[in-house]
């Protein structure tokens, strides 16, 4: 018997039980407040060249609406910030698709990441990415970005210029 099957006869031979109220709001906290990305933290810290507690930083920032400014379609809004001297000149921030929109056609003058921090997307091929995936676009490649399901997309985004191309 592994240890997981003991853990699983256990788990059956128990009775619930609820947890005190303080842990079951620490938890909610935990699951919609802006701590429920920092599960990603140390992965964008090293994307985005910038010391742990920097990126800690700009994640519990998430949910100010002060950091944010308005986009234009098909982005909802952006919160810049500036990633580690390995990565200049290239921009760093957060993006909100809004939910269903799409990213046009476009080529890489630079290199791009983008991860996904929430939402769902899905590239010109089809190929799907959810929370946690990370997509790598090197300088004249050439993609198109979707959002798909009812959810917007929450991602982090290392670029430099892109050109739009015709649809």
């Amino acid at each position: 018997m592994t240890d997981d099957d003991a853990f699983q006869l256990l788990a059956m031979a128990l009775d619930p039980v609820a947890p005190p109220a303080s842990t079951r709001v620490r938890l909610m906290a935990a699951i919609e407040g802006p701590a429920r990305y920092l599960r990603f933290c140390a992965k964008l810290s090293s994307h985005f060249d910038l010391p742990e507690a920097k990126m800690r930083d700009l994640l519990m920032r998430i949910d100010e609406p002060s950091t944010w400014k308005r986009g234009i379609a098909p982005i909802e809004g952006s919160y810049n910030f500036r990633p580690g001297p390995a990565l200049a000149p290239l921009h760093g921030g957060f993006v909100r698709l809004l939910s269903g929109a799409g990213f046009p056609l476009h080529r890489h003058r630079d290199r791009e990441l983008t991860f996904v921090l929430s939402g769902r997307l899905q590239d010109d091929a089809g190929k799907p990415f959810e929370p946690g995936s990370v997509i790598e676009m090197a300088p004249g490649s050439i993609h198109a970005l979707s959002v798909t399901g009812d959810a917007p997309a929450l991602l982090a985004i290392l670029s430099g210029g892109i050109e739009m191309l015709g649809e």
